[in-house]
């Protein structure tokens, strides 16, 4: 996304780009006469414009151009970053265009990466498996309690729960600890059972 912003910044009628995320600036390419009490000011004046819309009851556009004395701001969203793009022109160019194109497109594949991160650390709270524990105590008694406990350490847990990405080494954890085949399997299909209850709630 570097070369990108670069290559956008680089153009002539390019003044300075603003990038913000949930009210923060995340990236800044201003002139140097913008103090930072500016670039807030900016920033603010951002928020206000997506404000106006919500307060309307209507969507904010895809993409807005605002006009003032010397040129003109693009406004364009890109799954929840906001792009300001500040230019000398009163209207963009194609060659802006299509900087700007390219940089939604690599911030579209970025939010995407970030959603399928979150999945992978997704964490299944540990007192779910308490039905696992219930199940072997008929035959383990209170030592049920432990093998459970033993097998998600194998498979790293924390007090905030198992990573989603990790159940299969619990799993095979769990066959490990338990010296009955069948029993093994009931228990891990109990463990499957759920955490797919969970993700479907």
């Amino acid at each position: 996304m570097k070369n990108l912003l670069t290559s956008l910044v680089k153009l002539d009628e390019v003044s300075g780009v603003l990038i913000c995320r949930e009210g923060r600036a995340v990236y800044t390419n201003l002139p140097d006469f913008y103090a930072p009490e500016l670039q807030e000011a900016l920033q603010q004046s951002l928020e206000e414009m997506l404000s106006a819309f919500r307060s309307n009851g209507q969507d904010h556009p895809h993409e807005v151009v605002s006009f003032y004395e010397r040129g003109s701001l693009i406004l364009r969203e890109a799954h929840g970053f906001y792009i300001l793009v500040i230019l000398r022109t009163i209207s963009p160019s194609p060659l802006v265009s299509v900087a700007l194109n390219a940089l939604a497109l690599k911030i579209e594949k970025l939010a995407k990466r970030e959603k399928q991160l979150e999945r992978t650390q997704e964490l299944i709270p540990l007192v779910l498996f308490n039905e696992v524990v219930k199940l072997l105590t008929t035959h383990y008694g209170p030592a049920a309690k432990l093998i459970v406990k033993k097998a998600l350490k194998s498979a790293e847990a924390t007090e905030k729960g198992l990573p989603l990405s990790h159940l299969s080494l619990f799993l095979k954890a769990l066959k490990q600890e338990i010296d009955d085949p069948r029993l093994a399997q009931i228990a891990i299909n109990k463990a499957k059972e759920i955490v797919r209850l969970r993700r479907t709630s």
